[in-house]
């Protein structure tokens, strides 16, 4: 076994400044995970176990050790609702109508864009290569990845898938805007860092997978 590709970026992830999260993947719906805590790598070992095909090999088994301050429960996500419904009363993130949603986003964009290249960044929209964040932002040595969140009212209250949050705990270089009222004169944006997110930002499930119990 090789230190290359996920096995190298455990070992090497404080050196290249990335944060190690574990999830706890569904077992029957891949599209569910719940977030468990921070960890970061102390040591590694070699011992002999079975491949794929049965045929023994060197298995890197590496022990960690949890950093994170976040109860196990903290981040129960489950997958954005992509049907339509009222609009939360509470003025945030609820379920509009498909057009008006990507109005509201197209909006969000175009004010986070504006606000970092006034404040003298190079912004870049990669929302189409789905690298897990919205619009990159360079400015001299320095680095953003962001992802844009709006709401139709005043309350910093949005919806975000549990890939979303992922990025959101593990790349440093991370920054959620939320802009609220996105359609309006008196739009405003929140920024939350990665340390940010975990300690200000409180999730919660809005979408269950339901099963019928055997008998």
């Amino acid at each position: 076994m090789r230190f290359v590709g996920g096995n190298r970026a455990i070992r090497e992830h404080l050196k290249d400044d990335k944060a190690l999260q574990v999830f706890e993947q569904d077992k029957r719906d891949k599209r569910f995970l719940r977030y468990l805590d921070e960890i970061e790598y102390v040591q590694h070992a070699y011992r002999d176990a079975p491949d794929t095909d049965g045929k023994q090999r060197k298995a890197i088994v590496f022990h960690l050790r949890p950093v994170g301050t976040l109860a196990p429960d903290s981040a129960v996500v489950a997958a954005a609702l992509s049907g339509e419904g009222p609009v939360s009363k509470l003025g945030g993130g609820g379920f509009g109508s498909v057009e008006t949603n990507r109005r509201v986003e197209k909006a969000a964009i175009e004010f986070v864009t504006r606000c970092y290249e006034e404040d003298g960044w190079t912004v870049r929209s990669v929302e189409a290569q789905k690298v897990g964040y919205d619009l990159r932002c360079d400015r001299g040595n320095e680095q953003a990845h962001i992802e844009v969140k709006s709401t139709q009212g005043s309350d910093v209250c949005f919806i975000i898938t549990a890939a979303e949050v992922r990025n959101a705990m593990i790349d440093r270089k991370h920054i959620t805007c939320v802009v609220t009222a996105a359609l309006t004169a008196a739009s405003k944006m929140f920024t939350y860092t990665r340390d940010d997110f975990a300690k200000n930002i409180q999730l919660e499930p809005i979408a269950f997978r339901a099963q019928l119990l055997s008998t």
